[in-house]
C-alpha cells in the first residue's frame, strides 16, 4: 500500500480507515468461504417456462426468451436458504459489502433518506389505517415507524435469531419463516423491499401476495426491474447480479405477466429512490370488481 502525505498528517484517521478496510477484507474472505460451501442446483428454464439464452456480461445468469427475466442458473438449494439468511448474513455478508450490522443499519436508512422515502410510498399508495405485513423487515425501523402511526404491524424474517432481536430490541411482532411458505393472516398493505429478487419461485411469491391481500389491498414491492436496455441490464447496479442471493432479476414485461397471473392490478411501476431498483405497486381488485 502506498503511503501518502495525508496518512502522515492524519495518522489516527488513517489508522482507523486502514483498520476498517482490513476488517472488510476479513469479512469478505469469511463470506466467500461460506459461499463456496453453499450447495447449488441447476436451472435451465425461467419461472414462466421460457428457455434461457446466454447473458455474456454475467455468465452465471441467463435471459428468458419469453418474459425477459434474468435467471440465476446455479441457485442455492432451497434447504440452504435458512442458513444463508441467518444472523450470519448481517455479521459477515453485509459487512463484507461495506454495510453496517443490523444494530446500525436502521440509522443508515434514516440518514440516507431511505426510511422517509419508504414512508412516503405508504402515504401515496397505502391505506390510512389497517394492517400491514412487511416481508424481510430487518432492521425494523420502517415497521416501527408504521406502528407509531397506529397501523397493526406484523413482520417476517427467515432467521429466528433476527426475528428474536427485532422483538426484543424494537418490540415488534415478527414471525420467522421463509416467504411464501410461511402461514400469515390477511392484510390491507403488504411491503417487500429488496426481497422479491431472493424468491426461488416468483409466481409463488406473487400468488402469496395476492392471497394475503384483502379486496382493495395494496402491495408495494421494491426490486430489480429492467425497463429499457434488456441487452445491457442494470448498468448502474451490476451488483444486482449476485448469484448467491439474487435468483431472479425482473423486466417490466415479466412484472406485468406475474401481476396478471396473480389476478392483481399493476397500479404503478416507477424508479425507486437513487439506484435502489424499481417500485411495483400492486392492488387486489375490490369485491365484485374481479367479476366484471
Amino acid at each position: 500500500m502506498t503511503i501518502r502525505l495525508q496518512h502522515l498528517l492524519h495518522p489516527v484517521r488513517s489508522g482507523r480507515a486502514l483498520h476498517a478496510r482490513a476488517l472488510r477484507r476479513g469479512y469478505k474472505w469469511l463470506s466467500d468461504r461460506q459461499d463456496r460451501k453453499i450447495p447449488r442446483s441447476q436451472r435451465v428454464t425461467c419461472w414462466c417456462g421460457g428457455g434461457l439464452k446466454p447473458l455474456n456480461s454475467f455468465p452465471s445468469y441467463g435471459a428468458c426468451h419469453e418474459c425477459g427475466c434474468y435467471v440465476n442458473r446455479r441457485p442455492p438449494l432451497p434447504e440452504a436458504l435458512d442458513e444463508l439468511y441467518s444472523m450470519q448474513y448481517w455479521k459477515f455478508r453485509q459487512r463484507a459489502m461495506g454495510y453496517p450490522q443490523i444494530e446500525d443499519r436502521g440509522e443508515m436508512y434514516r440518514v440516507e433518506g431511505r426510511l422517509d422515502y419508504w414512508l412516503s410510498l405508504v402515504q401515496r399508495f397505502g391505506p390510512r389505517t389497517g394492517s400491514i405485513i412487511e416481508i424481510g423487515c430487518a432492521p425494523g425501523v420502517l415497521l416501527a415507524e408504521l406502528k407509531k402511526a397506529s397501523y397493526e404491524c406484523l413482520g417476517v424474517e427467515p432467521s429466528a435469531a433476527t426475528a428474536e432481536w427485532l422483538r426484543r430490541e424494537l418490540d415488534l411482532d415478527v414471525r420467522e419463516g421463509l416467504f411464501p411458505s410461511i402461514d400469515l393472516p390477511t392484510c390491507d398493505l403488504l411491503l417487500a423491499f429488496d426481497v422479491a429478487e431472493h424468491a426461488p419461485e416468483p409466481l409463488a411469491f406473487w400468488n402469496k401476495v395476492s392471497a394475503l391481500l384483502r379486496p382493495g389491498g395494496v402491495a408495494i414491492i421494491q426490486t430489480a426491474v429492467e425497463c429499457c436496455d434488456y441487452d445491457h441490464p442494470f448498468k448502474s447496479r451490476p451488483d444486482f447480479f449476485n448469484d448467491v442471493e439474487h435468483l431472479f432479476l425482473y423486466t417490466d414485461k415479466s412484472i406485468v405477466k406475474l401481476t396478471n397471473l396473480a389476478s392483481l392490478e399493476l397500479v404503478a411501476l416507477e424508479d425507486a429512490m437513487g439506484t435502489l431498483g424499481q417500485i411495483c405497486v400492486l392492488q387486489k381488485p375490490a369485491r365484485g370488481h374481479e367479476d366484471l
